[in-house]
């Protein structure tokens, strides 16, 4: 056998038959792109987009409503290292229940109709029936110093605080 045909021998086991030999092989196809190619995925993109951006707004929001809560419970820890501010909390629970509720609601609550209100708004019992009282003495209170060592008058602050975190808006 002459070494041309044992050439074409080989060639044929690697290739399979004579049909074969000289055959070039087939260019592959561009890739598939990623990006949609229909309408459809554009309109569902904006959707999720304004989807996303409606999420965000009301996040905010929620942040700007809930600023008079924060305000509030720092001034609240600095009325217990200066107790000379103590006379600012009846104004301070005041005007974070008008930010919390309408004004109609809250603003002519008086004595124990004030106290029913801020434990109705706090789910809960956080004052108790004699705090109006206290409430008011350190609204009018010139000597702060003498009551702030009163335990009536922490549990009154604790009490705020709690309702600070925890109330719910208009009640």
């Amino acid at each position: 056998m002459t070494d041309q045909a044992m050439a074409q021998e080989t060639q044929a086991e690697l290739f399979g038959s004579d049909r074969m030999w000289g055959l070039k092989e087939l260019p592959l196809p561009e890739p598939v792109t990623w990006w949609p190619q229909t309408a459809g995925w554009a309109v569902l993109a904006v959707a999720l987009l304004i989807l996303l951006a409606w999420a965000g707004y009301r996040v905010w929001r929620r942040i700007q409503r809930n600023a008079y809560r924060r305000e509030g419970l720092v001034r609240l820890e600095a009325m217990k290292s200066d107790r000379s501010a103590l006379s600012e909390l009846p104004l301070l629970l005041r005007r974070s229940a008008l930010q919390a509720a309408p004004r109609r609601n809250v603003a002519g609550l008086r004595g124990t109709d004030w106290i029913d209100w801020l434990n109705a708004s706090a789910g809960r019992q956080l004052f108790g029936e004699g705090d109006a009282v206290i409430l008011d003495e350190l609204a009018y209170a010139q000597d702060n110093d003498r009551a702030a060592d009163d335990a009536s008058v922490q549990h009154v602050l604790e009490a705020s605080r709690e309702w600070m975190r925890s109330h719910r808006a208009a009640v």
